[in-house]
């Protein structure tokens, strides 16, 4: 039997639909904005952190690569470290079309499906130049390797935390004629001792929003939540 959650779910889904057919977005709301382009907007030195290029630890793919051309325009994986030696992980996916097919897989989805035990997960929110951000955390385990891991999700300009929030953002695009694009930023490192991570990946987040061009942050961490 179908919970209260997922009739909700299949009732957006559904009004989409009929919304789709009879409003039929036609705007990408990607080709009104500046273009994408990820390795740039994002820096590869900023504040303590630099790009390592002799990569220690893998970045996790959400996908393979057929489906990963498929599902994003863009995607950026780097590691990160500090003078201490502290490694971070960035792992960002853009889309410019976010229709139900082609629709932003998350982490939860992607790294059980790469063989790992997902352990916990929580809503939290960062604070972010000012935005208040609400973004996801999971803890991940396989074999030696704990990965704890950060992310959001952004349709549009809103970050969204889940399906209704998803569909609802998406409604309101469609009413105005557009059809949104969508960012997910994963921020994650190796660490069995999670509330440490979380700590590291929390300051890590606050500081590569800092210096993020003013004109292209809510591209990235959004201009409010969809509640």
């Amino acid at each position: 039997m179908l919970s209260i959650k997922n009739l909700v779910v299949l009732a957006l889904m559904l009004l989409s639909a009929t919304l789709s057919v009879i409003l039929r977005p036609t705007i990408s709301l990607a080709d009104e904005r500046p273009p994408i382009d990820l390795a740039v907007m994002v820096p590869t030195t900023f504040s303590e952190w630099h790009e390592e290029v002799n990569l220690t630890a893998q970045v996790v793919n959400p996908q393979q690569k057929i489906v990963i051309d498929k599902i994003y325009s863009q995607t950026l994986s780097r590691t990160y470290v500090n003078k201490q030696g502290d490694r971070v992980m960035l792992s960002i996916a853009y889309g410019k079309n976010q229709s139900d097919s082609l629709s932003l897989h998350k982490p939860e989805v992607c790294y059980p499906a790469q063989g790992f035990q997902l352990l916990h997960k929580e809503i939290i929110t960062l604070k972010l130049m000012g935005i208040s951000v609400n973004a996801t955390r999971i803890e991940t385990n396989l074999g030696n390797r704990f990965e704890p891991v950060t992310y959001w999700t952004i349709v549009g300009d809103q970050v969204v935390t889940s399906s209704i929030n998803k569909k609802i953002s998406e409604l309101r695009y469609s009413i105005q004629g557009r059809v949104p694009d969508g960012m997910l930023f994963r921020i994650s490192s190796i660490d069995r001792n999670s509330t440490s991570a979380y700590a590291l990946q929390e300051r890590f987040a606050k500081e590569i929003a800092s210096v993020i061009d003013l004109k292209n942050r809510a591209r990235f961490i959004g201009n409010k939540n969809s509640n």
